[in-house]
């Protein structure tokens, strides 16, 4: 990776949710979409898929100077859904429960990856990643959490000449 490639962070989720037991027997359907108004992956599936993990595929950025060098900091919305019998508290304390599982064991696979991933130059910020759950009912009788993940990068900010007429 160079400092004008940015870290490709769908694929490896994608690739991280399909090496999850807990994700693979729970039958966690990957998708991603245009932010929360635009979950139109998710809706279709519905009917075919139980549960999901859902990569918004709209980042917040920002740039910022460490120590002379410039740095993009991608923040990552990563949704967790399962859906629940609406009828039963039992069925919804069993789905969030599972979620909540499911998060802490990408959390713990995100701190393995993390020395690995910075050889790459993508730095995963682990040691905050913010949560919220969802409570009763979202989208249809599913219940989960989102999560927020950043990636720091450094990025070429040199000036090019060549990419001006001046």
């Amino acid at each position: 990776m160079n400092a004008k490639t940015l870290f490709d962070f769908h694929n490896y989720l994608s690739r991280t949710v399909s090496a999850n037991r807990l994700a693979r027997n729970g039958r966690y359907h990957y998708c991603s979409f245009s932010g929360i108004g635009y979950m139109e992956e998710l809706l279709a599936g519905m009917r075919q898929h139980p549960a999901f993990v859902c990569l918004s595929d709209v980042t917040e950025d920002s740039v910022r100077q460490v120590g002379g060098g410039w740095f993009k900091r991608r923040t990552f919305t990563v949704f967790l859904l399962k859906r629940h019998d609406t009828r039963s508290m039992e069925s919804y304390r069993a789905a969030l429960d599972e979620v909540r599982e499911l998060f802490r064991q990408l959390h713990t696979r995100f701190l393995r990856d993390e020395a690995a991933l910075s050889n790459d130059l993508a730095y995963l910020r682990c040691d905050d990643i913010r949560s919220r759950e969802l409570g009763g009912q979202f989208l249809n009788g599913c219940t989960g959490l989102y999560f927020m993940l950043n990636i720091d990068e450094p990025i070429d900010l040199r000036y090019d000449a060549a990419d001006w007429d001046e």
